[in-house]
Parts: C-alpha cells; sequence; structure tokens
C-alpha cells in the first residue's frame, strides 16, 4: 500500500490525453467535482457546498496508473454519489479497474478520517481476515498534487446485493443472513483497550492521545500487541455533523463506556450551548403554534440530571460495555455477491467513519434486513395469516412479505444467539431502561429531551431496584410536581408533533430520504408535492395568519 505517490507522476502527452474519457458525466470535468446524483427539496444550496471537491484530475489519474502498474488511465467513470464521498471508476489502458474515494467536506475531520478509514480497512482485511477491498494507495492531506484527499482501492468484485436480492429465494437470503452473522461474530468477538477509532500509529499527532498498549484482545481470548496500529480520536460522525466539528469538545479515545457516554452529553450540551439544530427532515414537526417548543434550556436541564446519574446507569452486562469495531451501514448497497453464486458474500465496502464504541451502542439488525412492521415477539416459527386464502392478491402478497421479513429477522437473531450470545443479549438488551437512558442523551439535537425526560423519571422510581448501590447511594434526581408536569405535557406534545409528522409524509407522497434528496428526474414533480403538501398542511394547521406564518419560519421544508 502507498501513501501519497508524489513521484509516481507520468508526463501525459497530447495524445494520450485524447484517449481519456469520462462517462456518466458528459464530457464535462466539472461535474467530476459537483454533487450531479440528485436534488434537495429544501437547503439545496448547503447541500451542494458541502458536497463540493476540488481537485486535480491528472494528478489523481497519474498516481492511480502507477499504483496498479498501468501506463495510463483511459477512462473515468463516475458512480451514483452517496452522502459523503465522490466515487470514480478508473479504468486503466491494461483494462485493469480500480476505485478513487475522494471524501467531501462533510465526511469528517480533515486527515483523521481518511487516514482513520485505511488503517480500519488494513486491519479488517489483513488481521480479521474479512473481505474488505484493498487499498493500493492513499493520502490524508489534502496538499497534495491532487489538491484533495483521495483513497485509490481495488474494485469489489461481484455485485451489489440490492441488485439479486429481490430475485432470491428464501432459503437463498437466508444463507447470507448467516454469513452476516459469522462476520459480526468475528467483529463482536475482537475487543479493544479503548474507545474512540483506529489509526496507524505515525498518523496521530504527537500532541494526541492515544491508546495502544495492548491494542485488542481476539476471538480465543487472547490479547496481541500491536507495533502498527493505535487508538486515536473518535471519527464517528455524531461528532461532527450539523456543525458540531467546529465545537471544542472531548473526542477521545476514552479508556471505559462510562467516559464514553459522559462525552456524548457533554458533546450534546455543548451542542446546545452553541445553539446547533438538526437540519434535516425531524422526527417530529415541532416548533410551531401548539407544538412542543424545544428550547436550550430544556436539553440542558436534561442532559445535566442524566449526568447525574450515568455512571450508575449503563447496561447491566459489562460484556456489551466492550470496544468493538463495527459497521454502522450494512445495507444492501455494501455487500457484493457472487453474481454466479449470490449466496456467498465477496466484500463489505463504506467504512469511513467506522469507530470503536461500547457493543451496546454499535449493535443493531443489519439495515439490509429492515423492513416496515412490527417485530416478532418471540424468536418461534413465523406463520402466515390464517385466513391468508381470504384475503385479496395484494394483501396477500403483503402478507407474504412481511412473513418472510420476519422469519429472516428471528434466524438472524437465533443464529446470533447460538454463535454470539453477546450480540443476542445486547439486541435484546435494548429494550431496557439501562439501554435506552444510555442511548438517548445523543440524540437530543433531534429534540429527544422529553424522552429522556421520561426515562429519567423512571431511574427515579426504579432507583433501588435498578442500582445495586441503590440502598446506599441516594437518588440524585429529585423532580417537583410543576416540574413532572411540564415535562409530561412536553412528551404529549412531542408525540403529538410525531404523529403530525407522519401524516404530512403520508399527505405529501414526495419523500425519497430523509434529507429531501431525489432524483434529478423526481425533482420538478416532487417540488410540486411539496410545495402543495404544505399549503394543505397550513389549511389544516394554521387557524390565523399568524399562525401561518409562524409554521412558515418553522417549518424545515421551506427555505
Amino acid at each position: 500500500m502507498q501513501r501519497f505517490c508524489e513521484g509516481a507522476m507520468h508526463n501525459y502527452t497530447e495524445p494520450i490525453l485524447r484517449m481519456l474519457t469520462t462517462s456518466g458525466i458528459d464530457g464535462d470535468l466539472d461535474a467530476l467535482q459537483r454533487f450531479t446524483s440528485g436534488r434537495w427539496l429544501w437547503r439545496e444550496q448547503e447541500q451542494f457546498a458541502c458536497r463540493y471537491v476540488q481537485f486535480e484530475l491528472q494528478p489523481l489519474l497519474d498516481i492511480a496508473a502507477s499504483a496498479v502498474g498501468a501506463q495510463y488511465c483511459a477512462r473515468v467513470l463516475k458512480l451514483a454519489e452517496g452522502q459523503y464521498n465522490k466515487v470514480f471508476v478508473l479504468t486503466m489502458d491494461n483494462g485493469r479497474e480500480i476505485i478513487a474515494k475522494l471524501p467531501n467536506p462533510n465526511a469528517g475531520r480533515p486527515h483523521f478520517t481518511t487516514s482513520s478509514e485505511v488503517a480500519t480497512m488494513d486491519f479488517l482485511r489483513n488481521v480479521l481476515d474479512l473481505p474488505v477491498p484493498k487499498v493500493y494507495a492513499w493520502s490524508s492531506r489534502a496538499e497534495n498534487p491532487v489538491g484533495a484527499e483521495y483513497i485509490l482501492m481495488e474494485k469489489q468484485h461481484g455485485v451489489m446485493l440490492s441488485e439479486v436480492w429481490g430475485a432470491l429465494k428464501g432459503k437463498h437470503r437466508a444463507q447470507l443472513v448467516l454469513q452476516v452473522v459469522d462476520f459480526e461474530n468475528i467483529l463482536a468477538a475482537t475487543k479493544f483497550p479503548g474507545y474512540g477509532s483506529l489509526y496507524y500509529k505515525e498518523d496521530l499527532p504527537s500532541s494526541a492521545d492515544m491508546l495502544s498498549s495492548s491494542l485488542y484482545v481476539d476471538n480465543t481470548g487472547k490479547e496481541v500487541q500491536s507495533t502498527n496500529f493505535a487508538i486515536g480520536p473518535t471519527n464517528h460522525r455524531a461528532f461532527f455533523d450539523f456543525g458540531k466539528g467546529s465545537l471544542d469538545i472531548d473526542r477521545g479515545p476514552w479508556s471505559s463506556a462510562a467516559e464514553y457516554v459522559i462525552a456524548v452529553a457533554k458533546r450534546e450540551i455543548a451542542t446546545a450551548k452553541a445553539g446547533l439544530m438538526y437540519p434535516l427532515m425531524p422526527e417530529g414537526l415541532f416548533y410551531g403554534p401548539r407544538q412542543y417548543q424545544p428550547t436550550n434550556a430544556k436539553k440542558l436541564a436534561t442532559l445535566r440530571n442524566y449526568l447525574k446519574v450515568a455512571p450508575y446507569t449503563l447496561p447491566e452486562s459489562l460484556t456489551s460495555h466492550a470496544s468493538v469495531l463495527w459497521h454502522g451501514d450494512l445495507n444492501s448497497q455494501n455487500i457484493f455477491v457472487d453474481p454466479n453464486e449470490p449466496t456467498r458474500i465477496l466484500g463489505i465496502i463504506d467504512w469511513q467513519s467506522t469507530s470503536l464504541a461500547p457493543l451496546f451502542t454499535q449493535v443493531a439488525r443489519p439495515a439490509f434486513l429492515d423492513y416496515n412492521g412490527p417485530p416478532p415477539e418471540t424468536l418461534d416459527k413465523i406463520r402466515l395469516p390464517e385466513n391468508l386464502e381470504a384475503l385479496s392478491p395484494e394483501q396477500q402478497k403483503q402478507a407474504k412479505a412481511l412473513h418472510q421479513a420476519q422469519t429472516l429477522h428471528n434466524l438472524y437473531l437465533a443464529r446470533s444467539r447460538q454463535l454470539s450470545p453477546v450480540i443476542f443479549d445486547a439486541i435484546q438488551a435494548q429494550r431496557t431502561l439501562r439501554h435506552q437512558v444510555s442511548v438517548i442523551p445523543g440524540l437530543t439535537i433531534m429534540d429527544y429531551e422529553p424522552c429522556l425526560n421520561s426515562l429519567l423519571r423512571d431511574v427515579q422510581k426504579e432507583w433501588s431496584s435498578l442500582v445495586s448501590e441503590g440502598a446506599s447511594v441516594p437518588c440524585p434526581l429529585q423532580f417537583s410536581a410543576e416540574e413532572v408536569a411540564e415535562q409530561e405535557c412536553d412528551e404529549e406534545l412531542w408525540a403529538q408533533g410525531v404523529a403530525l409528522m407522519e401524516e404530512f409524509i403520508a399527505d405529501t407522497g414526495c419523500f425519497k430520504h430523509w434529507d429531501g434528496r431525489v432524483s434529478e428526474d423526481d425533482y420538478e414533480l416532487s417540488r410540486k408535492q411539496l410545495d402543495e403538501g404544505v399549503q394543505r398542511f397550513l389549511a389544516r394547521e394554521a387557524r390565523s395568519e399568524q399562525e401561518r406564518r409562524e409554521w412558515c419560519r418553522v417549518l424545515p421544508f421551506v427555505d
């Protein structure tokens, strides 16, 4: 693997330059730097700005060709963009294809995000032997001939699971679920001595805090030393998104789960003090007339109350406190399978901003198993409705789809319980008060403080049974009757705002993505649907011209 390849520059001649073709961008090289994979229904100019990457194409192609022993790059194909990166397929003169990945400004902290991603991929591929692409060359500093950070890696073999999932039989989907559990078992069994993100030691500045005495404990319980890797500050996006990157806050590394959750709460306190707000699709329609009114004072009071009990209310199982690496978005576009044998996983991509965090904050049902519908109450065999034959064809189709989704959900949990009980236990514990009160504080920027207040009152009520030291340590939380009444009112208004948001989304029919992104083709229709939906909403909810103005001021969909 090469770092920034300053000496790998070819002097391209004019004939070679003429051979370069750019596919998918209509020959517009500036479109390589801009976001070209869709539009936004609101805050569009901000969205475009945080995804613009200025870079020099020619040096990037030179370095890429040198990294894989080619003479020159003959073709550049820009792939559809996600949230945080520009990704290109570079085809060399010898037909070899590699991936060039350049982080957008919104991807995370400069240098740290890229250097950690490369080190993490190296660790996963070469230490844990997981199917992760090989990195050929990279630079985590924009001060290079390319003018931007970049990673050059092998193009993942196979096809995205999303391309074949719909055609797979249930038994074949089940085989893929079992493989994912195998991978997650390896991750859960590899425990680290600290919390943050993984780096090469040499990429952490001497002034940075670093944990590296014993890098990890493998799945046999053996403590493994490392001369290459170290644990440094976290790259989790929750510490950087929505303006938080500019805050002077503790980003680790931390040596205990308690330190980690306290840092999260203090991060949200700093966020509230700075007046930062969640700018994307909210959980509910708050702030409007007769709705829940979030304030920084409410957020601060709630978080400070949580800090009083945080050390006592961590999840009970200490095994769930272990620091582990985890893939936070295992959707069907990040899993690649063999096109000739689609039950075999060939690779898992997108490890950017992967963090070392407590297991109880990491584990969840993989995203490719998500579905609309209730989770099964038990792990028993899922059965189709007894009246299936009496249902309409469309209802039968929906019932069968839900049946298979719930079956795969149960298979995932059952296999986890068998192979990696720590994962199963952590998922099951997500319903408990200890788990919820430990993770909800991190959502305060999204106005979850009424939910946290409700949990804190439950902590107060259950203190003696919840905390082993309860008999000797008095509960530090005390709420007056007036405080409880105000909190309960806020909780009712919060739930009302959530229902209002669900009604708004169902009525407009224009939402395709959580931040308002739509395809170029859908933009005009979706924009019209949104504008008309806003007008219908105002007609329903605004009781006066003053209320109409107030709603227009606070609705996130009105620029």
